[in-house]
């Protein structure tokens, strides 16, 4: 018999497998299908998959959280006002004639409005304030009598002196707040990815094992028939016949295991980036790697600079000196002022309201000592200064943790692109080894032993390579995800629309 051609030989067998396993199908699939490959997979996890949609809306949140901070440091201007008050109410008076008490009737109409606006100080922790106001008064009874009160313009200034001052720290909290929130998107958004490609790989494998389990029983049925025709001029014997029948059957069973599995990893895939249910994917494998050496000192620097776990540590620890601030300050005496100058008037009418006005000024001075507290306020401080020192630990333990992943995953990664080469090396010797222990059993020259075993070191091979490729790629991408630096066009990955100023 001729001896074919391994290349030759193998597109032979490819389309034996289609002819016998896919050609008795006459149904047209109705199912929507689609072509995948790893970028554009990523692309639609990171667009549209549900779990990044419900960290952009977290992500949303605390920058409105922000922009409602920025505006508070406004001046802000409010109407506050009195429309509508009537009272009729029997009322005690006292009677200078009889020298008595007595009730008499009452009637009141009121009304008052006033403008005021407040302009925040964060340096001295106080607040400057202005208003403006208008009163009308009216009363019915015995003795009728309209008047207008007015406050045309009053100026005045709020602060505690010894206090704690909340304005301050949010100064430095809350841009702190918005930057973690956006490299916490990015984190899971990256995150996103990882799964991502976990997933694509996943369906990758169960791709490759259903096309080998179609191959392997289209390769046992070509040789069950060839080994019937040894058998019959008695070059093999009864019990390895019964033992290809027996791995014709093994092999039906495989390809029936091989769909379950992957029709439940394309189901996966497809729930997880928003498809329709029942949609077709057919995967291309990347045949290239990104081709790159990442430095471990880089890996961490950029780690350090953009990871939220940093962030986070430092918010916690900010947070914690806060309070801490605030116990110290409330522990002892506290002095509050608010002073105030303006102009009033009183008048039967509203022109005369606002003519010749009195000056009005006013000034209070508060004053709280703590006497006798029985440790509570010193106790209070204490506790607060354990949690700056826990704050700190756990600061100093996260970057710890943190740089351990990087270290591991740079080693990693680096090592994983040499893995993918040797498996590819791999692939093709078991591709070679099962081609031609494949024609020296078509020539009688091998048993079914070798060539069973050929076959497995052949599949074998093939899951290999597709795993190296898929643990390759899970390494650079979980490698983008805790240090948020793309190695490939290097530069930091930001968040898109992330506009906001500070």
């Amino acid at each position: 018999m001729m001896i074919i051609e391994k290349k030759e030989y193998l597109r032979f067998v490819l389309t034996l497998i289609i002819v016998m396993v896919n050609g008795q199908l006459s149904v047209v699939n109705a199912q929507r299908s689609v072509r995948l490959d790893l970028d554009r997979t990523i692309k639609l996890a990171t667009d549209s998959s549900y779990t990044v949609k419900k960290y952009q809306s977290v992500y949303d949140a605390s920058l409105f959280n922000f922009l409602s901070w920025q505006a508070s440091r406004k001046v802000q201007v409010s109407l506050e006002a009195i429309p509508l008050e009537y009272e009729r109410t029997m009322t005690r008076r006292y009677n200078s004639m009889e020298d008595v008490d007595v009730y008499r009737e009452q009637q009141m109409f009121y009304a008052q409005a006033g403008i005021q606006a407040t302009q925040p100080i964060e340096a001295w922790g106080g607040s400057f304030y202005g208003s403006t106001q208008l009163g009308y008064l009216r009363n019915f009874g015995a003795f009728n009598n309209t008047q207008f009160m007015t406050v045309p313009i009053s100026i005045g200034y709020r602060q505690d002196l010894l206090g704690f001052n909340a304005l301050k720290w949010n100064k430095k909290i809350e841009p702190l707040k918005l930057a973690l929130a956006e490299k916490t998107l990015v984190y899971n958004t990256e995150n996103a990815s990882v799964e991502a490609v976990s997933k694509f790989f996943a369906l990758a494998l169960a791709q490759d094992l259903l096309q080998m389990s179609k191959e392997y029983l289209a390769s046992c049925d070509t040789i069950y028939s060839i080994a019937e025709r040894r058998y019959r001029i008695a070059s093999i014997s009864k019990a390895e016949l019964s033992i290809l029948e027996l791995q014709k059957t093994n092999a039906r069973n495989t390809l029936a295991n091989a769909r379950i599995t992957h029709k439940r990893a394309m189901q996966e895939l497809a729930s997880y980036l928003g498809m329709e249910r029942g949609t077709n994917i057919e995967l291309i494998i990347p045949s290239t790697l990104a081709n790159i050496q990442i430095s471990a000192d880089d890996a961490i620097s950029y780690a350090r600079e953009n990871n939220p776990q940093y962030l986070s540590a430092q918010q916690q620890t900010l947070e914690a000196k806060r309070e801490a601030e605030r116990a110290r300050v409330e522990k002892n005496l506290s002095v509050s002022i608010d002073a105030s100058v303006g102009l009033n008037q009183v008048a039967d009418n509203f022109a005369d309201a606002y003519r010749r006005p009195y000056s009005q000024d006013m000034a209070t001075v508060k004053l709280s000592i703590p006497l006798k507290d029985w440790g509570k306020r010193k106790n209070a401080y204490q506790a607060a200064k354990s949690m700056v020192e826990a704050a700190e630990q756990s600061a100093l333990e996260t970057a710890r943790i943190t740089e351990l992943d990087v270290l591991t995953s740079v080693s990693e990664f680096n090592e994983r692109q040499a893995i993918v080469e040797t498996s590819r090396q791999a692939l093709t010797i078991a591709e070679d080894a099962y081609t031609a222990t494949l024609q020296r059993f078509i020539r009688a020259q091998a048993n079914v032993n070798d060539l069973s075993l050929a076959q497995t070191h052949w599949q074998t091979a093939r899951q290999n390579q597709i795993a190296s490729l898929q643990n390759y790629w899970v390494a650079y991408y979980h490698l983008r995800c805790i240090t948020l630096y793309d190695y490939q066009k290097h530069e930091v990955i930001r968040h898109a629309t992330n506009q906001t100023g500070q």
